[in-house]
């Protein structure tokens, strides 16, 4: 079963890492609003360009000595309430969606840039109809789009990983 995953549109070589709000984010948005985020190795620098309301747009220019560390929280958010779960020990409310905030940490500390904010869906119990068509989303954790960004962004900044 393919699964919801809405995350920036990514372009990379071997220098550079670049990162938009994806398209289906901006018509959302009635393309009002647009981020994007450059590494520039050979630079040294990471700047992030945001536009807003058409018109206003906003560039803020970090040096990679000055990031600390990338960031991630994550938020399940709830997609339906079913009462008949009160009878068993399942919870009422049942999620299936997660946001994930990414944001640089500056050195200094008192600062936090946000980039991007990614939605993924996670994992469901197969059902009949998907164990029979074999279409099952496998040993996926959920947080795949997550991890993948996170991991491209620290190694671009030359960071060290570390799990919190």
């Amino acid at each position: 079963m393919r699964h919801l995953l809405i995350e920036p549109e990514l372009e990379m070589t071997d220098d550079r890492w670049h990162g938009c709000t994806p398209l289906a984010l901006r018509i959302l948005w009635l393309l009002s609003y647009r981020r994007c985020v450059t590494v520039d190795r050979a630079a040294g620098q990471v700047r992030i360009d945001t536009r807003r309301f058409w018109f206003v747009v906003s560039t803020r220019i970090v040096p990679v000595d000055a990031v600390a560390r990338v960031v991630c929280r994550a938020q399940a958010m709830p997609t339906g309430l079913q009462p008949w779960r009160l009878f068993t020990s399942r919870s009422m409310v049942e999620s299936d969606v997660a946001f994930y905030y990414v944001a640089l940490v500056l050195r200094d500390g008192r600062e936090e840039i946000p980039l991007f904010t990614l939605i993924e869906s996670l994992p469901a119990e197969d059902g009949l109809l998907t164990r029979l068509s074999g279409d099952s989303d496998g040993d996926r954790i959920g947080d795949e789009g997550a991890t993948r960004l996170l991991t491209q962004l620290q190694d671009y900044l030359g960071l060290a990983r570390v799990r919190r």
